[in-house]
């Protein structure tokens, strides 16, 4: 390489370059073979991770009252209840929902999860961190699992969301995916008829008060909404997210990294990189002397 380097531009050449090579091969082979070798051993060493994922179809409208948002607009809104346009997607709402830290914080404790998220510092035999000056908070949870093991894509075409889990065990990345989409549509679906059972309240207490005629019509036709709204909350199987594929366990083989016959070629460009560059250097320095 170093003739390649004492060479002006012009003479810089494919043979030039083959020459180079035939005359260091010895050492580049054995910079390759090296590199090869400590590449297998990390690809082998490092604890594979499998992938997990369930796919779903989020409800994609939130439940309106039709004509009579023109009517009591104010009134719906202080009852509560969502006018079409006015309260965005409800699948939207489902997905900033499943992201959200809270939600992903109460997973977390819910299942336990943090010993297993920080296993090297957590004494399994005494059941306790093993520094009690650094235990991880559950902030630090939320991260990792946010960032590093949970993976949310939607198609905006189709509206079709795939949650991914990635972890080291592929049973719990499986049970993991499941019960995140599960717990995720039980408390919609409960907020959701928190929330109707509130503006029915409202509406009835509205209605007795009001003398006008087609004022109470229109708050019994709220009211029916609100109610239709909050039957098919309580009966529907899914109420924000309907699972289209749910997640399986993996195929022991079937893992997502590492990916190891990527390792043993970037471990072999790097030996012959590494090795082209220490025979030049050795090259230079006996022409030097």
């Amino acid at each position: 390489m170093s003739d390649l380097l004492d060479q002006p531009r012009s003479d810089l050449s494919l043979f030039a370059m083959l020459r180079f090579l035939g005359r260091h091969f010895v050492t580049i082979t054995i910079f390759v073979v090296c590199f090869v070798i400590l590449a297998i051993v990390l690809a082998f060493s490092i604890k594979p991770k499998y992938r997990s994922e369930v796919v779903v179809f989020p409800a994609s409208s939130s439940g309106g009252v039709g004509d009579l948002g023109g009517q009591l607009g104010g009134l719906a809104s202080l009852a509560g209840i969502n006018l079409p346009g006015a309260g965005g997607k409800k699948s939207d709402e489902a997905l900033e929902f499943l992201r959200s830290r809270g939600f992903i914080a109460g997973f977390i404790e819910r299942h336990g999860l943090m010993p297993i998220l920080f296993a090297p510092k957590w004494d399994a035999a005494r059941n306790q961190w093993r520094d009690p000056d650094d235990i991880p908070t559950i902030a630090k949870g939320v991260k990792r699992f946010s960032k590093e093991i949970s993976q949310i894509s939607e198609d905006r075409r189709t509206g079709v969301v795939t949650l991914a889990i990635i972890w080291t065990d592929r049973v719990a990345a499986a049970q993991w995916a499941n019960a995140l989409i599960a717990e995720a549509d039980q408390a919609l679906r409960d907020r959701a008829i928190a929330e109707q059972d509130r503006s029915v309240e409202y509406l009835k207490s509205e209605s007795a008060k009001t003398s006008t005629v087609e004022i109470g019509a229109a708050i019994s036709k709220l009211m029916e909404t609100e109610l239709k709204n909050a039957m098919l909350a309580r009966t529907r199987d899914s109420y924000a997210f309907k699972v289209i594929d749910p997640a399986v366990v993996s195929d022991a083989k079937d893992r997502d990294s590492p990916n190891k016959p990527l390792i043993t070629v970037l471990g072999a460009v790097f030996g012959f990189l590494t090795g082209a560059i220490v025979a030049a250097v050795r090259q230079r320095r006996s022409e030097r002397r």
